[in-house]
């Protein structure tokens, strides 16, 4: 994998939790500043990717549980649901492409 393509992984990957995190004009919250800004580790990345997972599983698994309630319009538990399994399914391809990055280098020769 070059230098290249991890770089503009890691560039696509913040874009994406920058958007989920539904901030600002620029999808920036106040609080993912320091972790999203241009230029920050990879690491920081990825927490602010993950801590932005878990909050859009926690807002489907809440609209599941009011919709069987029937407290909740079935269009906003769908919506949430959908939400969900599509950052369920970016998580699982990221560390997929993380796990695959990692054996490469291992495969590198010294």
């Amino acid at each position: 994998m070059s230098n290249s393509a991890i770089t503009n992984a890691v560039n696509a990957y913040s874009a994406l939790a920058r958007a989920t995190a539904g901030g600002g004009a620029d999808g920036l919250d106040a609080r993912d500043q320091d972790t999203a800004a241009p230029g920050a580790d990879f690491a920081s990345v990825l927490k602010g990717a993950a801590q932005s997972a878990v909050t859009t599983l926690k807002t489907g698994e809440v609209a599941s549980a009011a919709g069987i309630a029937g407290k909740a319009d079935i269009r906003d538990v769908v919506a949430a649901v959908t939400n969900a399994e599509l950052t369920l399914e970016t998580v699982v391809n990221v560390r997929d492409k993380v796990v695959n990055a990692y054996n490469e280098i291992l495969r590198m020769p010294i």
